[in-house]
């Protein structure tokens, strides 16, 4: 309903536009980008100035944050300086081609720009009611198992890590449950046990290199945050669902009662990782000092995880300056592995996917697009593509998107290497197809953090003891409950 009322309101203000827009001036740029990730404000400053030296076309660029772009943009949307680039995440894009603001890629005259769409897998397309291609991808952001590749080796007494790595990749999650049981037992200083991943043999003995010697708990975990959870974790069950956010969209309201089993499954989960937290000065249990920020907030977490006292953090590429900042050495030997789930494949009702891809996989998205203003005139349109292209595909552009603006390029391929680990982690990821999508970010306003994640921290973090089952399973009719009614706001 919010949507339509804002799209009715753009709509008006479009004719007012077409009214008012005989006598307008000549415009002194060729292609005005409208951008909402103000961190990479300065550096699209400097990035229009190498545009217009290499192609002699002149770039304005206009930032708003991303909390506060929507009304600025219907603002200028409705201008006659209109942008012919914008900036739009796929929730919000709904609005922008209701309105009929955005080209699609029938509609781009740029034939290597059409490439690019057209090389797009399906799970970071920009898309409107789940079919077209309207938009070219910021960057890829990532999430999953984080951990010092030198603390599994030393734990392990492993000389090669790429094996570990591909056994992982193809373990189950009882197994993914013994070996944290044995890395447990060889923290508390009973090295030894054995488990297996993928059927393959491995033993808690430990290595010669002591990074190991510090550790209080196998995981990392930000108890005080809710979103670190709410949102992330909760893609889980999600995705076992909905396919995309336009599923979500699209659904509906009966479907989310599929979402059942996988939530109490990814409680029950939780149950089993938060027995096995690390804290600063030894192990954090379950209780209040679990969800005290002052123990459990997200910089103690990443704080803990990086000076090796857990070896594991579920966190997502963009930890990497965090952790560089407390330990280089860390950081610079980062890796990232899939979230081992507790489904079943009768739990996973999306079409194609089993629980061997899930464990096999990462949930990967793209938080920005950039869109083409289908408002512009013709010579606009060209113009803005030939930027967007540049920009995406050229020496000087793609040096601005990794080390500028310290994205990953979306079409990134195996020749793209980058400084931070858990970025090139992603792109490999990709390479191999092994990606799940975020459709988290269709969920109804708050259900992340206040059910899933608010659920947790005050009712499960707190309690020492077993979740019960049907308290698990209230917990998620809950949850269901809450996103039935939310779906009224779409």
């Amino acid at each position: 309903m919010r949507v339509k009322q804002a799209v009715l309101m753009l709509a008006a203000g479009i004719m007012t536009v077409g009214l008012a827009g005989c006598g307008q001036k000549t415009k002194d740029y060729d292609v005005y980008f409208f951008n909402s990730k103000s961190e990479i404000a300065e550096s699209l400053d400097e990035l229009a100035m190498e545009y217009e030296a290499e192609t002699g076309k002149r770039v304005k660029t206009f930032t708003v944050g991303t909390t506060e772009s929507a009304e600025t943009m219907r603002s200028e949307l409705k201008s006659r300086d209109y942008p012919t680039v914008f900036t739009s995440n796929a929730v919000a894009f709904e609005e922008w081609k209701s309105a009929g603001f955005a080209v699609g890629v029938d509609g781009i005259m740029n034939p290597e720009l059409k490439a690019l769409y057209e090389e797009l897998p399906d799970t970071i397309k920009l898309q409107f009611d789940g079919e077209g291609n309207y938009g070219i991808p910021y960057n890829i952001e990532g999430y999953g198992l984080i951990a010092d590749r030198r603390m599994i080796m030393d734990i392990l007494g492993l000389d090669d890590i790429q094996t570990f790595q591909e056994d992982y990749a193809e373990a189950g999650y009882e197994e993914f449950q013994n070996m944290v049981v044995a890395m447990d037992a060889f923290i508390k200083g009973k090295p030894g046990q054995t488990f297996t991943l993928n059927g393959k043999p491995y033993a808690a003995a430990g290595g010669e290199s002591g990074i190991a010697k510090n550790l209080n708990g196998v995981f990392s975990i930000a108890g005080a945050e809710k979103w670190t959870y709410g949102n992330h974790f909760g893609n889980y069950p999600i995705s076992a669902v909905y396919k995309d956010i336009y599923d979500v969209r699209g659904a509906d309201a009966s479907k989310a009662d599929q979402m059942l089993e996988p939530l109490v499954k990814s409680l029950q989960e939780l149950d089993f990782l938060t027995r096995y937290a690390a804290g600063a000065d030894g192990p954090v249990e379950r209780g209040p000092r679990f969800i005290n920020s002052t123990v459990t907030g997200y910089d103690q977490a990443v704080q803990t995880f990086a000076e090796g006292k857990a070896v594991f953090i579920k966190n997502g590429n963009w930890i990497y300056s965090n952790v560089a900042k407390i330990s280089e050495d860390v950081a610079e030997n980062l890796m990232m592995l899939p979230m081992k789930l507790n489904f079943d494949d009768s739990d996973i009702t999306v079409e194609g996917l089993d629980i061997k891809q899930m464990n096999r996989s990462i949930p990967e998205f793209v938080s920005q697009y950039y869109v083409i203003n289908a408002k512009a005139t013709e010579q606009e349109r060209k113009d803005a593509e030939d930027f967007v292209l540049w920009l995406n595909t050229s020496e000087t552009g793609t040096d601005f998107i990794i080390n500028r603006f310290a994205f990953v390029p979306f079409n990134a391929d195996e020749h793209t290497k980058l400084d931070n680990p858990l970025s090139n982690e992603l792109i490999n990821y990709k390479l191999k197809g092994n990606l799940l999508a975020n459709p988290f970010d269709a969920a109804p306003a708050a259900w992340g953090t206040e059910m899933y994640g608010k659920y947790l921290m005050e009712q499960l973090f707190i309690n020492p003891e077993d979740w019960s089952e049907e308290t698990l399973r209230d917990i998620a009719q809950e949850c269901i409950d809450y996103w039935k009614s939310g779906m009224d706001e779409w």
